[in-house]
């Protein structure tokens, strides 16, 4: 199965159901300390996206809505969707097609990808790049992902194993699909979907200030909180608590 939702705690089905959308890795293993902590108000699951899957976003939506019908198919229940970089836009177009949700809650989305015209532009070639000269870019990459003080090492090296975890090709059909997201297609259906942006100011990878405040203003029922001192993959930070800011 290309699509699956995992989990890191015992799930709990009475709870409000939230639903964590992964980065470029698309393992969700990396939510999993904060998945911990939210586990007391929600049956939290994240969503994994499986190597080699080449699926478009309409698919990779339909899939995800597909997955959600399974979960609630013994009746109704609140639904949060939280989506991190990669995982934001895909969170953004499964919240615009699920009617009455509770939360969307958007962290330093990639949507803000194609306004950096030389990084897309690069991206053309990651595909070709040899697997070995790949897997020396990923580990460099970690640099620009994280404040390496705010980290702690067993997170950094979670980090690299996810990066890892994924091929060339893999990342560079993503790649792929940031440069075709289309914001703007997508928010006019968010416009009563109660909306949470976070972008960590300190994100070297992609300029998330500005793309969540250009989404604030579009969206009325929306909010945007900055994390002064964070960086692009901000909920692997120690200081950083999701349920805490969201709650």
């Amino acid at each position: 199965m290309t699509l699956k939702f995992i989990t890191a705690q015992p799930r709990q089905p009475h709870l409000p159901l939230f639903i964590y959308f992964p980065g470029m890795d698309g393992t969700g293993v990396l939510f999993a300390r904060q998945q911990a902590q939210l586990a007391s108000r929600f049956d939290v699951c994240c969503l994994a996206i499986s190597r080699g899957n080449l699926l478009g976003w309409d698919e990779l939506a339909d899939g995800v809505l597909a997955l959600i019908d399974r979960e609630l198919a013994d009746g109704n229940r609140e639904i949060h969707l939280c989506g991190e970089s990669f995982g934001a836009c895909l969170a953004m177009l499964v919240a615009a097609q699920l009617p009455h949700i509770q939360q969307l809650i958007s962290i330093n989305p990639a949507s803000s990808f194609v306004k950096l015209p030389l990084l897309a532009m690069g991206s053309f070639g990651v595909g070709i790049v040899p697997e070995p000269l790949y897997q020396l870019s990923a580990r460099i990459l970690v640099g620009l992902l994280i404040e390496i003080d705010r980290v702690s090492l067993f997170d950094r090296q979670n980090l690299i194993r996810a990066m890892l975890s994924i091929d060339s090709h893999t990342v560079a059909w993503r790649l792929k699909l940031l440069r075709e997201f289309e914001l703007n297609m997508v928010l006019p259906h968010l416009i009563d979907v109660p909306t949470l942006l976070l972008a960590g100011e300190m994100d070297r990878l992609l300029p998330s200030k500005l793309e969540v405040q250009i989404i604030q203003r579009q969206l009325p029922r929306s909010k945007t909180i900055l994390l002064p001192y964070s960086g692009h993959a901000c909920l692997l930070e120690k200081d950083i608590n999701l349920a805490q800011i969201i709650l």
